[in-house]
């Protein structure tokens, strides 16, 4: 899935009106695993110089790259962190470690050959899922289109719950630039 999809995602998902103030948690948890993607990405482009075939073909499958994508986006990693949440009663640790769970399961589902060894550094073990959240070899244009509806959807339930014109603003222009980002998917692919 994309990073905004899990954001948008996860904070519905984790939200409490009661409680905005956790919201900023399962933002961090739903982004953090792709963390190491976007220094990959600025690495091997924007000071390396790479071209996009060679980053996507070939570099991101080094095995240096992929011990730090799976080490962030490590099942056993996240539940260690949950029981420490559970253990010290922090509800924000709790709510981190439940939105990094819900990124690697979505994760898990919707990566076909590019996916992540999720029990890293456990088990070497990498599924390969029968679909793609952006291979159209492996339904991604109707998993994305999917992602999209989803999101939008979660966007609806979240919108009231924010506080701010800011923070709502923010669920929009992230809309907006998800829905270019699925017409040009569909229009250059």
């Amino acid at each position: 899935m994309n990073t905004q999809s899990h954001a948008i995602i996860n904070v519905a998902l984790l939200s409490r009106k009661a409680s905005p103030h956790l919201h900023r948690y399962a933002l961090i948890g739903a982004a953090l695993p792709d963390l190491p993607m976007f220094i990959f990405f600025a690495v091997e482009a924007f000071i390396l110089k790479h071209p996009q075939r060679l980053i996507w073909n070939e570099r991101y499958f080094l095995p240096e790259w992929q011990n730090v994508f799976d080490l962030f986006n490590s099942i056993p990693l996240f539940l260690i962190l949950l029981g420490i949440g559970y253990w010290r009663k922090s509800n924000p640790v709790i709510i981190l470690s439940l939105s990094l769970l819900l990124h690697a399961a979505g994760d898990f589902f919707l990566h076909q050959d590019d996916g992540h060894r999720h029990f890293f550094p456990l088990l070497q073990y990498r599924f390969h899922s029968p679909v793609s959240y952006w291979d159209p070899r492996h339904h991604g244009g109707i998993v994305s289109a999917i992602e999209i509806l989803v999101t939008i959807g979660a966007s609806v339930y979240l919108f009231p719950r924010l506080q701010s014109r800011f923070m709502k603003g923010i669920l929009v222009f992230i809309n907006l630039i998800s829905a270019l980002m699925y017409v040009g998917f569909i229009f250059f692919n």
